[in-house]
């Protein structure tokens, strides 16, 4: 029993050391199956990255022309409130002199 485990280990321990040599056909084999395998993962996340940062300014955008259109819409209420107060004033002032013209004191 310990010959054959030995020998199943010699064996594992020979195989595993060919395989990844450098200078052997089967890792010369092996790489030129995986670096296919390494270059269309490699190719598929840097299609990913693309993608996702594509996203990404396309979000940014529209945050910002999102963000351009609140600034604008405050401004034109701040306008629309200026101008009611104007015109509140206006209309005070008119009232308080017709008070006093028409007032009998």
């Amino acid at each position: 029993m310990k010959k054959t485990l030995v020998a199943l280990m010699a064996m594992v321990m020979l195989s595993t050391t060919v395989v990844y040599a450098s200078d052997t056909p089967i890792s010369d084999w092996i790489n030129s199956k995986t670096s296919k395998i390494t270059q269309k993962e490699q190719s598929a996340a840097a299609k990913a990255e693309a993608r996702k940062k594509k996203q990404q300014e396309k979000i940014a955008k529209q945050k910002a022309k999102q963000a351009e259109a609140k600034k604008k819409a405050a401004e034109r209420q701040a306008a629309r409130e200026k101008k009611a107060k104007e015109h509140q004033q206006k209309v005070q002032k008119k009232k308080s002199l017709l008070k006093e013209l028409f007032s009998n004191d």
